[in-house]
């Protein structure tokens, strides 16, 4: 798939209301644009990032949520500009799979990402609300080598009707916000060091209490919901991107170097709604060559995650 952008000046970001963002520098993306074999092409903004994902003892590029969502928004800007997708919509993730197939010449990235997006299914609903969407992307540098590859899937219902859904699922108790517990918030206690995974603001440390227990290394999830690009907008529920972020904090923590570190790849399921009003738990297991990661709330394994590490290409660089 060969990419035919469209004429915007660089670093033009696509409208908020396409990828669900509220605030602008949380937007990563540009406008889509039909590429000339089929799907859909975008670029990577990274022009005036936020503060979080400048906030890594190495490059930016090597952040596995900035990749993530940059394709995320790809996709979904596409859908809506292109595939009649209805703008009126909560969305909420099924999977997620990323990997970087060229960890050093993405380090080296000088330039933005072109993103190429292809739908696999794409099946809405009547009203235009997405039964499933699923699709595959590749991020190529300026030579067009591929660089990272995503897999997602996700589904959706009206606005409207998505208390509903939330309230059944909950025994008929309406879910909190972030917004209602943030002004509610104390202290975070227990809180791991910034350096322990591989951060420098505690504002971007999203777990607690981590401890050996029978083989695994288990943490308390403990995000700060004032944090402005863990939780863009208001939630009733963890957001996929925290959960994953708490995940790859902990898989680094169990390395002797964690600012020596990246994430590889991630693949995360979710199979049930991270309830904001009870506590989660994530509870890690090393393998050979993966970190598997599993949140939990009581017995009820909301998020299924793995994460494959290797050392920085480089070492530790501040970008």
């Amino acid at each position: 798939m060969s990419p035919t952008p469209v004429a915007t000046a660089p670093g033009t970001r696509v409208r908020r209301e396409l990828v669900h963002r509220a605030n602008e520098q949380e937007i990563l993306v540009s406008p889509p644009w039909r590429a000339e074999d089929g799907g859909y092409g975008g670029t990577t903004v990274t022009t005036d990032l936020s503060p979080y994902y400048r906030d890594h003892p190495g490059t930016h590029w090597l952040d596995a949520l900035l990749l993530i969502e940059a394709c995320r928004q790809a996709a979904l800007s596409a859908a809506h500009e292109f595939e009649d997708l209805s703008s009126d919509i909560a969305f909420f993730f099924n999977s997620i799979d990323m990997e970087i197939t060229e960890p050093a010449q993405l380090a080296g990235l000088e330039g933005e990402l072109t993103i190429l997006s292809e739908f696999e299914e794409l099946r809405l609903r009547g009203d235009g609300s997405p039964k499933q969407i699923t699709y595959h992307q590749r991020g190529t540098d300026g030579s067009g080598r591929t660089v990272v590859r995503t897999s997602m899937a996700v589904q959706g219902l009206p606005k409207g009707r998505y208390p509903e859904l939330r309230a059944y699922q909950r025994g008929g108790s309406p879910a909190p916000t972030t917004a209602a517990l943030r002004s509610a918030a104390g202290p975070r206690t227990a809180l791991s060091t910034p350096a322990s995974v591989a951060r420098t603001e505690a504002a971007d440390v999203a777990i607690a209490g981590v401890r050996r227990e029978a083989g695994t290394l288990v943490a308390d999830l403990a995000p700060d919901f004032g944090n402005g690009s863990l939780f863009d907008h208001d939630y009733d529920h963890y957001p996929a991107m925290v959960l994953i972020e708490a995940g790859r904090q902990l898989a680094l923590s169990g390395t002797p170097d964690p600012a020596g570190h990246l994430v590889t790849a991630v693949s995360a399921t979710f199979d049930n709604f991270a309830e904001l009003d009870a506590p989660i738990r994530l509870v890690a297991r090393p393998g050979e060559r993966r970190v598997d990661v599993n949140c939990l709330q009581g017995d009820l394994v909301v998020t299924r995650m793995s994460f494959a590490l290797a050392p920085a290409p480089g070492g530790k660089r501040q970008a």
